[in-house]
C-alpha cells in the first residue's frame, strides 16, 4: 500500500516548495495545497493561541536562571513544573491584556479564592464539608491577603476547623481557629489540631468574616493528615464548586479570580 503524507504550507510558499522538492520514493505521493488568504474566526483564535505560546517561550528563555528557579519553587507547591506555571500565568495576562509581568509567589499560584464583603453586608461564611473521620497528627493552613476594615463591634477574620468526636454518650464538636489580621500582604498561617479522646468523626473547614467590610484573598488551603491533603480544590481553581456559601448576604461575593498583584 502506498504511504500518503501531506504538508501544509503558508500562502505564497507553494512555488518555492515546488522548486525545492525532489522525489526519492515512488511510494510517496505529495499533495501541495494553498492556505486560504483569510482565516475563519475559529482558526484565527487557534492561531492566536499558538502565537501566545511562541511569545511566552521567548519570554521564558529571556529570564535569568534565578527567576526560573523561583518559578520552579512556586510550582513545586502545587506539584507542577516551573515552566508550566509560567505559561499558565503569562498566557492569562496576554489574553486579558493585563499589563506588567507575572511574578512567582510561594503564597499563591495562578488563580485564588476571593471573598468580598461590601455594604449592606458586614460578614460572610463559606465552608467545605468532609464526612471522613479526622486522624492525628493533623493540621490546617492557608495563604492569604486581607484588606478589611471594621464595620461593627466585633470585627474578625478567621479560618475554623471543626471536627466531631463521640464520647461519654455525646457528640462533641471541637473547634480550632486561625485568626487573620484585618490588613495584611500575602502571608501564611498554619495550626496543628489538638488530639482529643473519643471516636473521631466528620469535619468541616470554614472561612468566616464578621463585622467587617473589604476583601480576603486566599490560596493553598490545606487540611493534612495521614500524609495527604484531604481538602477538595486546595489550590482554589473553582471555589464556588467545592465550597458552600453558608452565609453570603447581599453585598457579599465569593469567587475564583486571578490576583491583580
Amino acid at each position: 500500500m502506498a504511504l500518503v503524507m501531506g504538508i501544509t504550507l503558508p500562502a505564497g510558499y507553494e512555488i518555492i516548495y515546488n522548486k525545492a522538492i525532489k522525489m526519492y520514493d515512488i511510494s510517496v505521493l505529495c499533495n501541495v495545497g494553498k492556505n486560504p488568504a483569510f482565516f475563519p474566526r475559529n482558526k484565527y483564535l487557534t492561531l492566536k493561541e499558538v502565537t501566545y505560546l511562541f511569545n511566552i517561550a521567548y519570554a521564558w528563555n529571556a529570564l535569568s536562571q534565578e527567576t526560573k528557579d523561583e518559578w520552579k519553587f512556586a510550582a513545586n507547591i502545587i506539584g507542577d513544573h516551573g515552566y508550566n506555571l509560567y505559561v499558565q500565568d503569562k498566557s492569562y495576562r496576554m489574553k486579558h491584556e493585563i499589563g506588567g509581568v507575572p511574578v512567582p509567589s510561594l503564597y499563591h499560584q495562578y488563580l485564588v479564592g476571593h471573598l468580598s464583603v461590601q455594604s449592606p453586608a458586614t460578614g460572610a461564611l463559606v465552608a467545605q464539608y468532609n464526612k471522613r473521620k479526622i486522624a492525628f497528627p493533623s493540621s490546617f493552613e492557608l495563604c492569604f491577603k486581607t484588606n478589611l476594615s471594621s464595620a461593627g463591634e466585633n470585627p474578625s477574620a478567621k479560618i475554623n476547623l471543626i471536627w466531631t468526636r463521640y464520647t461519654t454518650g455525646q457528640n462533641i464538636e471541637e473547634t480550632e481557629t486561625i485568626d487573620l489580621p484585618l490588613v495584611s500582604g500575602w502571608d501564611k498561617r498554619k495550626k496543628w489540631v489538638t488530639p482529643q479522646s473519643g471516636i473521631r468523626a466528620k469535619w468541616r473547614i470554614e472561612i468566616e468574616l464578621n463585622d467587617v467590610e473589604g476583601d480576603l484573598w486566599f490560596d493553598n488551603v490545606f487540611v493534612t493528615y495521614s500524609g495527604e491533603i484531604k481538602l477538595n480544590d486546595p489550590y482554589c481553581m473553582d471555589v464556588v464548586k467545592w465550597w458552600k456559601a453558608v452565609n453570603l448576604p447581599d453585598g457579599a461575593t465569593f469567587e475564583t479570580i486571578y490576583p491583580a498583584d
